[in-house]
């Protein structure tokens, strides 16, 4: 009952109000003459758009929600209207705007009755309250410009498709709508239908996101299509909202930074770059090592997890269970460029622009001076040492197994389009490059499909066909406390059989490839089977 009081109460007072400056206008004839000689255009902005970022579906990604504004002309009957669909609160807000007679923009939750002096527009929000592709789009600074992601990769073509949608009202010397006059609206947010295009499928996104979002509190995932290496799902943990910056920016946790295209220590997921040295140098598969646990190399100890002794192994064994002393032992057998050769042609220490001036880190390769140590040598053999690599690179190098040996750089941008959708400029498909024989390919996805089966990698095995992957728990040397700081690994590719798709999980300061990325991989491949078949099929 009091809240209507209230409501009443200011709707009475605004009347009073409008009222009096009626009267005042009526008793100041001199003022009103002035005020007719000085008419003029009062324009009041109900919004500023820009051209859009859309996923490979056509989807918008950007500009998805919308939020309400109304144009307000100053009256008893928009008062009466506002009065219906605003608290108490809000409307003892609005009364001043009211009072004073100038026409105003006001967002709204509710659409409020049609009154003399308001109209109403739907307006795209330019991000979505999902937190949907973050760290890919970017975000904007307070002038609407391209800060980061891209936002800023695009700023020109996007801020060329500027569109607005404002209403201009014929006010008098004190801007005031004049009586009579109809406000004239213009809308030109047609042109915000021109934009970029991008390989992302926002159904995929969705699927990842929220698989890392439920395991993972800081890391990287990234789902590329296979073999094209078409990147159709990027997250990095954890989000941050676009609409309010500054509490990322002061996140301890770093927020803004897009982890997936970051560098981190690798460990053993290299290990599939020195078996693919090793295969075609002529190296055999079955050559065999009896693993104890650890290896002397130039008077250093180099050890399996945990000291773990293995037994006698050959190259399929020492994947699936990943035995460290049996990479060691092959690289003894390989010429320092020979494994430098086959790590830079499957991307490692190159960065990679995916959009004009959005490039992810190159991470770090061992030179060849630096390899003339054996221990150096050693090191590298199973992803330690110097190696540092980027998610992006990580997924290259599966997409490089799972394609057959054909090497791919990894592709965001599809193309641009005009305010008809139509494409203006259609960006040229990666060229992939042979950098190991089918055969080997063929090898490496079945020694992967070991390691899922039976292996590190079997805590991501998913419910519904089988998967080829390769784990990691890489020692980065850094301590926090007396523990040292991990990075974990889960790439892999699904299904096995005919791959579609590859799926890299990174969990920052994990525990262990299998026990922190494993579910991440296995929730994503099994969404993509129950929500997604069609995408499995050929």
């Amino acid at each position: 009952m009091w809240k209507r009081t209230v409501v009443l109460f200011f709707m009475l007072m605004t009347c009073m109000a409008l009222l009096m400056v009626s009267l005042t206008n009526i008793s100041t004839s001199a003022v009103l003459v002035q005020a007719a000689q000085q008419q003029s255009a009062y324009r009041v902005d109900i919004a500023a758009l820009r051209g859009t970022i859309y996923d490979c579906r056509g989807q918008a990604v950007t500009g998805r929600e919308e939020n309400l504004v109304a144009a307000v002309s100053p009256s008893v009957e928009a008062a009466n209207a506002l009065s219906q669909v605003l608290p108490a609160g809000e409307m003892a807000s609005v009364y001043r705007q009211l009072t004073q007679g100038i026409p105003f923009a006001l967002a709204l939750e509710k659409q409020p009755p049609a009154a003399q002096g308001l109209l109403t527009f739907s307006v795209p929000q330019r991000y979505g309250s999902d937190g949907l592709l973050t760290h890919i789009t970017g975000y904007l600074d307070g002038n609407g410009q391209g800060v980061s992601g891209i936002e800023l990769a695009y700023n020109d073509y996007l801020s060329a498709a500027a569109g607005e949608i404002s209403v201009t009202y014929q006010v008098d010397a004190l801007k005031r709508a004049l009586a009579g006059e109809q406000p004239q609206v213009n809308d030109t947010s047609y042109r915000q239908t021109q934009g970029v295009v991008l390989t992302i499928d926002t159904r995929l996104q969705k699927i990842a996101q929220r698989a890392a979002e439920k395991y993972l509190d800081k890391g990287a995932v990234i789902i590329a299509e296979v073999p094209t290496c078409s990147l159709r799902a990027v997250v990095s943990v954890p989000n941050f909202d676009q609409n309010d910056i500054s509490q990322a920016l002061n996140d301890e946790d770093s927020p803004l930074l897009n982890r997936a295209f970051t560098a981190y220590n690798v460990g053993s997921v290299f290990k599939l770059v020195t078996a693919s040295a090793a295969l075609e140098a002529g190296i055999s598969p079955n050559t065999r090592y009896e693993c104890t646990g650890s290896i002397d190399v130039d008077g250093a100890a180099f050890h399996c997890l945990n000291g773990v002794a293995h037994g006698e192994v050959d190259m399929k064994e020492a994947i699936a269970q990943s035995c460290n002393d049996y990479f060691v032992y092959l690289a003894q057998q390989l010429q320092p460029q020979q494994l430098l050769d086959m790590a830079q042609a499957m991307g490692f220490g190159q960065e990679q622009e995916l959009a004009p001036g959005l490039i992810s880190q190159a991470g770090n390769l061992p030179t060849l001076r630096n390899l003339s140590s054996a221990r150096a040598m050693a090191n590298l053999s199973f992803g330690q040492g110097e190696l540092l690599a980027t998610p992006l690179q990580i997924t290259a190098l599966v997409n490089t197994v799972a394609s057959g040996g054909i090497y791919t750089p990894p592709s965001l941008v599809e193309r641009l389009v005009d305010d008809q959708m139509q494409t203006v400029e259609q960006l040229p498909a990666q060229a992939g490059k042979r950098v190991i024989s089918s055969s080997t390919a063929a090898k490496l996805r079945q020694y992967m499909q070991a390691s899922v089966e039976s292996g590190t990698s079997r805590l991501g095995k998913p419910a519904n066909l089988s998967a080829g992957a390769k784990t990691a728990t890489a020692e980065t040397g850094v301590l926090d406390g007396e523990r040292e700081v991990i990075q974990a690994w889960y790439a892999g590719y699904y299904p096995a059989d005919n791959p579609k798709y590859v799926i890299v999980v990174l969990a920052e300061d994990g525990e262990g490839g299998g026990s922190s990325c494993g579910p991440v991989f296995q929730q994503i491949a099994d969404d993509i089977y129950r929500r997604l078949p069609g995408l499995l099929v050929s």
